[in-house]
């Protein structure tokens, strides 16, 4: 009887040291654009540095529901991880917002610097305090403004088009200063919108304009970079602590390299992406002067500042000051 209870407690404590630790991640991605692949990537690498004790369940393309419900299932903790826009957490940290400021970065370069930086310095404090531990941040890339009506080069020009956005307060507020009626329609029904013609254009990253084939519907397009998206890696803190010191390090490493992966490819296929559509697709692609566009965002730069703050937004137009002189 000693000998039966003593293999029992034995194989019970085999069976609790090898237990896996389960992490599900819920992303909006498709799994053919970067930020899929690149979450493929971190599952494996997580799986194989860990020998398999830690497990990345991975729920991509909205299959977990549209990406304010996931972020809420993760600060619940029904959720472990997601991969949340800016604009998202925008919801439940106002300060943000300031990312998303019309024409604030001048390039891919002046991004990296402020959201690895001191960006990331003041918001993963403030991201705990909601119980959210920052890991790292992916791309979604810079965006720009397609429609099914006509060129547009200057703002005048899409005066009384109405462009669809995110349920996000500086996108609107872009499109309402530059003279389009903002509407409000969710991720994962952009593309019906789309086709239907309820609205008459949108805005997003080269990435996903043609990973989603909006071009299918939008023959013109305006490239702008009017701002820069990115998609924030947070877990619950309560999932976070279920990992060791050691396995915590390898899953902040994978995910900075899935982060480091997703923007090179990005960028790597906007070239390419850009001309196919040129050149194959038939899409007719303004590159405007930029001057009126930004010229007029007075008004956009105004609701972003009573929305974040003064404070925030100076210390935001800050970091973009000093990234400016590097």
């Amino acid at each position: 009887m000693r000998k039966l209870s003593l293999a029992m407690l034995l194989a019970f404590a085999s069976t609790c040291a090898f237990s896996a630790v389960e992490l599900k991640l819920g992303h909006f991605a498709s799994d053919t654009h970067p930020c899929g692949i690149a979450a493929m990537a971190f599952k494996a690498n997580v799986e194989k540095r860990t020998n398999g004790e830690v497990k990345i369940s991975l729920f991509g393309n909205n299959a977990l529901g549209s990406p304010p419900e996931v972020l809420e299932q993760v600060l619940i903790g029904a959720v472990d991880m997601a991969l949340p826009g800016q604009d998202q957490l925008a919801k439940h940290l106002p300060f943000y917002d300031v990312i998303s400021t019309p024409f604030a970065f001048k390039n891919y370069a002046m991004a990296d610097k402020i959201i690895d930086g001191d960006f990331k310095a003041w918001a993963a404090p403030e991201l705990l305090k909601k119980n959210l531990v920052h890991i790292s941040d992916w791309e979604w890339g810079f965006r720009q403004l397609t429609n099914s009506k006509k060129p547009v080069l200057v703002p005048a020009e899409l005066k009384g088009m109405k462009i669809r956005t995110p349920p996000s307060f500086a996108y609107q507020a872009f499109v309402e200063a530059a003279g389009g009626n903002a509407v409000t329609i969710a991720f994962s029904e952009l593309v019906m919108a789309m086709k239907t013609g309820v609205v008459d254009g949108q805005e997003n990253p080269i990435g996903t304009i043609y990973d989603l084939k909006i071009y299918e519907t939008q023959p013109y397009m305006t490239i702008l970079n009017y701002t820069y998206s990115s998609m924030v890696h947070v877990v619950n803190k309560k999932s976070w602590d279920k990992l060791t010191p050691a396995q915590q390090k390898i899953v902040t490493e994978e995910s900075m390299a899935a982060a480091k992966g997703a923007r090179k490819m990005l960028r790597d296929n906007e070239a390419t992406q850009l001309k196919d559509l040129e050149t194959t697709k038939g899409i007719k692609v303004a590159r405007p002067d930029l001057a009126p566009w930004k010229a007029a965002m007075g008004p956009a730069w105004d609701k972003v500042k009573a929305r974040v703050g003064a404070d925030n937004f100076k210390r935001f137009m800050d970091m973009v000051a000093k990234a400016d002189k590097k």
